[in-house]
């Protein structure tokens, strides 16, 4: 074979080999994780405490920092936090434990803007078929920011509507608020989000049902580098928490 030949046809193939790994690449997607939300065997009171067996034998699940562009590398946050869900046949149960060096949270009002303090938020579609979602915040001075959006697109809270859950929720502080001079560490946030919350989208979910989920959290902080985290237990590709393609599963069970 003439060697400028074959030089060239060795230089194509690895051409083309280059042009299927970038193929490949871009074809990659986010793959939801299955977390399992067994049943209560006993009263969980909402305390903040989680110190029921229940809540000990709950899967934890932990978040991701999120980075301001792509591609994600799913580290876990530098503010390390864990989420665990339970369920009954009334309400559906989170509890959070947030490692927090800086804790921040001065906003009072009922539906206030949490998400410029240090906020806990959970985000749910019970169906995917349906384009509205649920969103609901929480701040480490125990305010509550709950809505339904009828869709996704618009970032307007006008486009949103305030949802009157009825939801029961405590935090409890391990450290000062609102001191940047010391150094804290965790606030830990217990709820329970009675079903009829969901009552536009569903009903109280059976065995065997599924709904799409998100942990997510805003941590501002004298101590990050940036001086703030964005982090999720969903792994997104983009730095989007209402990207609900890639959240992950809440499979209900006993």
């Amino acid at each position: 074979m003439n060697k400028k030949l074959a030089i060239g046809l060795l230089i194509g193939g690895l051409f083309l080999v280059g042009c299927q790994q970038k193929a490949v690449k871009v074809e990659e997607k986010i793959v939801p994780k299955t977390y399992i939300c067994h049943q209560t065997t006993d009263k969980i009171k909402i305390d903040g405490l989680l110190n029921e067996q229940d809540w000990q034998k709950a899967k934890a699940i932990r978040f991701y920092h999120l980075r301001k562009k792509p591609p994600q590398d799913y580290q876990e946050a530098e503010s390390p936090a864990i989420g665990k869900f339970l369920w009954d046949k009334d309400n559906l149960y989170i509890g959070i434990e947030a490692k927090d060096k800086d804790i921040w949270a001065t906003i009072k009002e009922h539906d206030g803007k949490l998400w410029q303090e240090d906020v806990l938020e959970a985000f749910f579609k019970p169906d995917k078929s349906k384009p509205t979602y649920y969103e609901f915040e929480f701040s480490p001075k125990n305010v509550v920011l709950d809505l339904i959006w009828p869709k996704r697109g618009a970032r307007s809270l006008e486009f949103a509507q305030t949802l009157e859950s009825n939801l029961k929720n405590l935090v409890k502080v391990y450290g000062t608020l609102d001191n940047w001079k010391d150094t804290d560490d965790k606030w830990v946030l217990e709820v329970a989000i009675p079903f009829s919350a969901f009552k536009e989208i569903t009903v109280s979910p059976k065995i065997g049902d599924e709904w799409s989920f998100a942990l997510c959290r805003y941590d501002y902080s004298v101590y990050l580098e940036e001086g703030r985290e964005l982090s999720s237990t969903a792994k997104l590709s983009k730095r989007n928490f209402r990207l609900w393609e890639d959240y992950d599963i809440l499979l209900f069970q006993k």
